[in-house]
């Protein structure tokens, strides 16, 4: 009597493992299939975000090239940070797909460029200082934003109505 016993608590154990194994394999796949739709997400905001990266270098590069036939960025200044401008797409990705601060995406995108990111911190130091916290963050947006307001500096009449 106790080895039926024993054998129905065995095959009832048996059953309770063999219809859990089947819920874990029911939410593997679900799992699967879930990592595969985030993924071709992840591959998808990748992209735009590449696009994008290089539409904002275009459009600061065209910004900086205009200020500097204006006359409102000096030839050195525009010499030292032209090359930065180039790469601001390349920037974006070291920062976004490799997790880089931009100080080190800088470094890696300057490498093979005469331009030194000690070059352009002298530049930054000269800056209004909203520019100068916004590149302190040594993050993307504020790299952005400092770039922004490089491509375009204010002028003196904007400076004073701005105070």
């Amino acid at each position: 009597m106790i080895i039926f016993a024993s054998f129905a608590a065995l095959i009832l154990l048996l059953i309770f493992f063999g219809l859990k194994i089947q819920n874990l394999q029911k939410e593997l796949v679900l799992s699967q299939n879930s990592l595969k739709t985030t993924t071709r997400r992840i591959c998808d905001a990748n992209s735009s975000m590449v696009i994008l990266a290089q539409q904002i270098q275009s459009f600061l590069a065209e910004r900086l090239d205009a200020s500097h036939k204006r006359g409102l960025i000096s030839v050195k200044n525009y010499e030292v940070l032209q090359p930065m401008f180039e790469k601001i797409s390349a920037v974006a990705v070291y920062c976004m797909d490799k997790g880089m601060s931009v100080e080190e995406a800088l470094n890696a995108a300057l490498k093979d460029s005469e331009v030194t990111l000690e070059q352009i911190r002298e530049i930054i130091k000269v800056q209004p200082s909203d520019l100068r916290v916004a590149w302190s963050k040594n993050t993307l947006d504020g790299f952005i934003i400092a770039c922004k307001g490089l491509s375009f500096p204010a002028t003196k009449t904007e400076e004073k109505s701005a105070d």
